[in-house]
Formats: C-alpha cells, structure tokens, sequence
C-alpha cells in the first residue's frame, strides 16, 4: 500500500472562493465595517477645515476668539498688577489696601496688613476691622505662621483667651522649627499662668536657638530662682548652652548655679579664656583654688603653680596666665627674639616720657597661707634710666631694683604667704629725683614658685 505523500487540500469553510489551484493562500483578515469609513471622515473633515481657514469670515472668527481670550487673560491678570502697583510705596494707610483687595481680594498679604494698620495705628483704630482681616490672611494662607501670631495676640487683647491658645498653637503648627515662635507661646502662656506649657516652649525656643537662652534663663529665673530646676528644664547639654548658662549664674551671683553649670560645661573640650568669667567670680569668694582648678580644667594637675612662667605661648591676659598692658610710657609685649630659657621672653620697653609708677605686667599665684615659698625668675635689662630701678615683687616682698644696663641675671624670692592668693608683678616706683623719666628695656624669663620647708 503506497502513501499519499501530496500536499493536503484545503478545505473551503463556505466564505472563500474555490476558483484556481492556489490551495496555500494566506487568508485574509476581514475589515470592519467602523474602522474605514472613521478614517475616511477624519481626513476629509481636517481638508474640509484647512479649505475653510483659506476663506476671509473663518479667519476673521478665528482671530476673534484668539483676541478675546487673550483680552479675558489681560483682564484678569491686570488687576493684581494693579494692586501691587499702588501698594509699592508701602504707605500703610486703609484706603490704599482697600482698594488693593479690591483689585486682588485673594492676596493674604494685603488682608494681614489692613489688619495691622487697623490693630496697631491710632489714627486708622479698628479692631472689628482688624479681627476681620487677620481672619481673612490666615483664611487664604493658613501656611504663614507670622499670620497667625498676630492673630493671636489680637485675640488676647480682645480677652478671647481660647481662641489666642489656638491661633498660637496654629503657629506652632504651621512653624515648628522657629525660635521665635516658640519664645512668643511661652510668653502667651506665662501671661495666661500657665507655667507648665510655658516650660516645654522656652525649652523648645532654647534647643532650636542658643541666643535665646539668656531670655529664657531670664524669665525661668523670675518665676523660680532655682538652679537645680533651671538647669535641668531649660539648659540644653551643650558645650555653647552651659556656658551661657555659666556667664548667667555668675552675673545672678549665683554659686549654685554657676557650679551645676561648670560641672556640665567642663565636660567639654573649653579653653580657659572662656571662663574667666567664672574665674574671678571664685576669686571675688574668696576661693582661689578652685579658681585655680577651672583654670587648669583637663591640664596636668601637678604643673607648676605658676602657669606660663617662661612665655612659651603668648599670655592671656586673664585668669592664672600674665596679665598686662601698653600705655604711652610703656609698651609691654611677648618677645621672640630674646630669651633665657625656651623660645620667649616678655619686654617692657620705657619710652623715656613719664616718672611712671610702675605695675602693669602681674600674674595670681594659688597658694596656701601660712606656708613659705620661693618665687625664682631671670631678668636682664638695657638703658634703664634714673635711681628708680625696675624690680620683681609678691606679696609685699620684692627683688634687687635694676638700673642701667645687665645680663641675664638669677633672682629669687622667699616670702610666707599671707592669704591663699598673692600677686607676682614687675613694680617701679616714682623717682624724686629732678631727672625722673624712665626709658629703658627690661626682659623676664623663666619664673617659677616652690613650697620650702615642707
């Protein structure tokens, strides 16, 4: 039996045509009856369209319409200009803003201002008015927390005392990151007695913005004067803030404060400089050491009680480091180019035009009365004029007086404390001589302080 291996007929399904020996055409895909006569209507509707436009009457409609829309926009966009025109002057008078709101009654802008003139102008005086047109700004802009501030306090001076608290706490809502909003609800709620909410936003004014810290310590000290709560409410724990906090206590006197204070703040990384304040607070309390303690904050503890003794950094002029001043007799000064030990020393240069009475160049030395010590220093000089020479004195004992001309030369001190604080200085008295101007240079180097007889 042999196979059929010829290719398979198609079978016609009735729609096609049988005629010709073409079994392997592809079938067509049948049209529908919507998509043809759509096209054709859209090609020949955009060719009816261009025809038209080549026609005098349907330009002439055209244009029209374009220069009516355009006139509508023109209108309507003219009267903000308008408005803003005769507001530019800023002349703050009602009849001005009227007429701007008439011409542009959606800008908040002119409402919060006819409100202010209303509010706060004795000529123009209208708090209806000025309620009328807070409430409007903040109607058309609800976002704009100055709007909303003065809206309270309208409401506070109309004794609206709840609606004041909600305008206030819009502002904060609308503007929560902003000092001064929150320094204005504190005040709103100390006025109202409520000192609790008051609390949380002089905290929150005092986080966001340092500068305000001395306000707020202000006003926390009036309703309180305690320390402890001050500075666990108000005083954020940073190294800006407690030093803030460190200068207010001291100007309060307060020794409590100041110490929780400096407890904080010395767990910063500080220089001295910043707390001579403190210093000589302790000092004036009859405190020394630990003036002396706060001055040497994260120093070695058993340096030298006399604090840059060879000049090896510039002075500070405060606190235990050299303290010194130029006048026009004297110019005192760190020098580089001249020294006994290191690389500095310190000069008085005399300038030859005064009989000065010397005592300009000083530095606090910590120690304790009733004990001896021996102050040791280097000092060498050039052209020192008249019998008054220049010498070193502490607590009331002083060196040889130098005139003239000298090497460096070794000098010590030994003297018996005679309170818990003395003072080293460089001392020149008034010569009675009729030949009494002092001109000269004098160099100091290498100080330093040992307790004998221990």
């Amino acid at each position: 039996m042999e196979l059929d291996v010829s290719a398979p007929k198609v079978i016609p399904d009735g729609n096609e045509s049988t005629k010709g020996d073409k079994p392997f055409a592809s079938p067509q895909i049948p049209r529908t009856r919507e998509a043809f006569p759509l096209r054709i209507v859209r090609k020949r509707l955009i060719r009816g369209l261009k025809l038209g436009l080549d026609t005098l009457l349907p330009k002439a409609i055209l244009i029209t319409l374009v220069l009516a829309i355009c006139g509508v926009l023109v209108y309507r966009m003219s009267w903000p200009f308008l408005a803003a025109w005769i507001t530019r002057n800023g002349i703050a008078t009602p009849d001005i803003y009227e007429r701007a709101i008439r011409y542009d009654a959606k800008n908040a802008e002119y409402h919060f201002v006819l409100g202010k003139i209303y509010n706060y102008s004795t000529q123009y005086l209208n708090l209806s008015r000025a309620g009328e047109e807070y409430e409007a700004a903040v109607g058309l802009n609800p976002d704009r927390a100055a709007y909303w501030l003065e809206l309270s306090k309208y409401y506070e001076q109309t004794r609206n005392v709840e609606r004041s608290r909600y305008a206030m706490q819009m502002a904060l809502r609308t503007d929560p990151n902003y000092a001064q909003t929150h320094w204005a609800a504190a005040n709103l709620y100390i006025r109202m007695d409520d000192l609790k909410a008051a609390d949380l936003e002089l905290r929150r004014t005092a986080d966001l913005d340092t500068s305000y810290l001395t306000k707020v310590l202000d006003l926390a000290w009036r309703f309180y004067e305690d320390p402890h709560k001050i500075m666990s409410t108000y005083v954020p724990n940073t190294m800006e803030a407690n030093r803030l906090a460190l200068d207010y206590f001291v100007s309060r006197e307060s020794e409590e404060g100041a110490s929780l204070a400096w407890n904080r703040l010395k767990m910063f990384d500080t220089k001295p400089q910043e707390h001579f304040g403190y210093i000589n607070y302790l000092v004036s309390l009859n405190k020394p050491h630990e003036a002396w303690q706060v001055f040497r904050n994260g120093q070695n503890p058993s340096a030298s009680l006399l604090y840059n003794g060879s000049f090896e950094t510039e002075p500070l002029n405060g606190g235990f480091d050299w303290r010194f001043s130029s006048t026009e007799a004297a110019e005192a000064r760190r020098d580089t180019t001249t020294s006994k030990d290191g690389r500095a020393s310190f000069l008085v240069a005399f300038k030859g035009n005064e009989n000065v009475n010397y005592a300009r160049v000083w530095h606090w030395l910590p120690v304790h009365k009733g004990r001896s010590y021996e102050l040791t220093f280097w000092m060498k000089t050039e052209g020192i004029t008249t019998n008054e020479g220049i010498f070193v004195e502490v607590d009331g004992k002083s060196s040889e007086k130098q005139v003239g001309s000298t090497h460096w030369q070794q000098f010590t001190i030994p003297f018996k404390a005679t309170s818990d604080l003395v003072t080293v200085s460089l001392r020149r008295v008034p010569s009675k001589k009729f030949d009494n101007l002092l001109a000269g240079k004098v160099w100091l180097d290498a100080f330093s302080l040992a307790e004998v007889g221990q």
